[in-house]
């Protein structure tokens, strides 16, 4: 008798036990579900593993040729012992800076609007500075191309504005533009010499 009463205890307690289980692992999936899924649609789930695949799939490929680039324009740069330090950083914020301040905007504004921080857009902006002195080493803009920029695009400047007050302004602009029909031939040199091996295909 005594021996089924232990019996009948034990399997009570077993039966708490799983059934505290289950509860936990409910808990646990109920807390956690967004690991495992993403959304609901009309009673079908989209599961997190799908989710995170067709993400990987889009935008894979180009954060990954992004991330090449980078490494491959750092590579270069210490190839060439060309450098950016403090004072590099702090002249292109202030350039940025008062490009939109013209244009009624403040650049810490936009970046605490698209929550990034200051630290992490130096990171960004070093990247480019290196890049504009490695390829603006045998650019150069005549005051003749100044001339003509202002010309042709005169409704794009103020009302009453200068060749004079604005020569800086349309030099950056030359010089961005020069950069940018320059930076593709050069990088896909850079890209045709280096050994990339991929372990991961799109």
């Amino acid at each position: 008798m005594a021996t089924a009463k232990k019996t009948k205890k034990s399997v009570k307690k077993k039966t708490l036990w799983i059934v505290l289980a289950v509860l936990v692992g409910f808990g646990i999936l109920y807390f956690f579900k967004n690991l495992f899924i993403v959304a609901i649609v009309n009673g079908r789930p989209i599961s997190r593993l799908a989710f995170d695949l067709e993400l990987e799939k889009q935008a894979g490929q180009q954060y990954l040729n992004n991330k090449i680039t980078e490494i491959l324009i750092k590579q270069e740069a210490q190839r060439q012992k060309i450098i950016v330090n403090q004072s590099d950083i702090d002249k292109k914020f202030a350039e940025i800076d008062n490009q939109l301040k013209t244009q009624g905007q403040g650049l810490e504004a936009i970046l605490a609007a698209q929550g990034q921080t200051k630290a992490n857009f130096a990171k960004e902006m070093k990247t480019q500075i290196l890049l504009e002195k490695m390829l603006s080493q045998d650019i150069k803009i005549e005051d003749k191309e100044i001339a003509d920029y202002f010309e042709k695009n005169k409704v794009l400047f103020e009302k009453g504005a200068t060749l004079e007050s604005q020569k800086e302004e349309i030099k950056s602009a030359l010089l961005q533009q020069k950069l940018s029909e320059k930076f593709q031939p050069w990088i896909q040199d850079l890209e045709s010499k280096a050994k990339i091996i991929y372990f991961l295909k799109f």
